[in-house]
This record gives C-alpha cells, structure tokens and sequence, in this order.
C-alpha cells in the first residue's frame, strides 16, 4: 500500500503538498514502462530530443514566479533569490542544448590504415536520478538535458 508523502515547509512547519507515494507494483509498472517507452526514445534523433528539452525551459521560464514560490515554500529559501534559481537553471538547459552537437559527436579514435574508429555516444537505457530535497533546480536540469 501506498503512503501519503507530505512537505513540509521550513517557513510555516505546516503540511504544504501532500502526493500519494508509489506501491511496490506500480514502481516495479514504472521499471518496465521506463524500459518500454526507451525503445521509441532511443530511435529518436537528438534534434527531436532538443526540441522537447526547449519546450521544457520554455514551460519552466513561463511558470518562473510560480516555481520560485514553491522553491521558498517548500526549502525556506529567500524569494529574493529563488526567481534567480530558475532563470539559472533554464540558462544552463540552453548551454547544453547549444553543445549538444559538439558534446555528442562521434570521438574520432586513433587512426589505422583500413579502419574508421570511433566512438559513438548513443542512448543506453533509462536512469533514474535520485537528488537531495535542497538540490537546486539548475543542478536538476543538468542532469537531465540533454541525455
């Protein structure tokens, strides 16, 4: 059975957000739907994978006042600096798109007569990546975009 998962804030020391916790079948439903939904991701170009990670910053930047306001809520930490948090998350998001290319790239290897060597980065299943309840939001969009 599922348990009720409740944030707290350090502001108020009062329940803010209350979400349902995952059972053991539907993390174990999450496990093979991750592994299923990978077969369509990895055919996808990264291009394509682009856009979606720029639609993502774009719905982050809209929403900037409202994140802002949870990131306090839900850490403690000053509004003053929390709209700065999500303006340098989506900046390091549009950094990477902007590498992506060169950073995924073939890595041409060491040249042999009659051979092509490389090394080729190519997308080789899903992660799950667990962080800290204070990690910030631009560590989180560094880990997750581009992959």
């Amino acid at each position: 059975m599922a348990e009720t998962i409740t944030t707290i804030s350090p502001i108020t020391n009062k329940g803010i957000i209350e979400r349902k916790g995952l059972s053991d079948s539907e993390l174990s439903d999450l496990a093979s739907r991750s592994a299923e939904a990978f077969k369509t991701y990895k055919k996808t170009s990264l291009d394509e994978r682009k856009k979606y990670i720029k639609k993502a910053l774009d719905i982050i930047t809209s929403k900037q006042d409202e994140l802002a306001k949870e990131i306090t809520e839900q850490m403690g930490r000053p509004i003053a600096y929390t709209a700065v948090e999500v303006k340098t998350a989506v900046a390091r998001g549009e950094y990477l798109l902007k590498i992506a290319d060169d950073a995924l790239s073939d890595t041409p290897g060491e040249p042999q007569e009659g051979f092509k060597r490389f090394v080729r980065k190519v997308p080789l299943g899903p992660v799950l990546v667990l962080f800290p309840w204070n990690v910030s939001l631009a560590h989180v969009c560094r880990l997750v975009a581009p992959c």
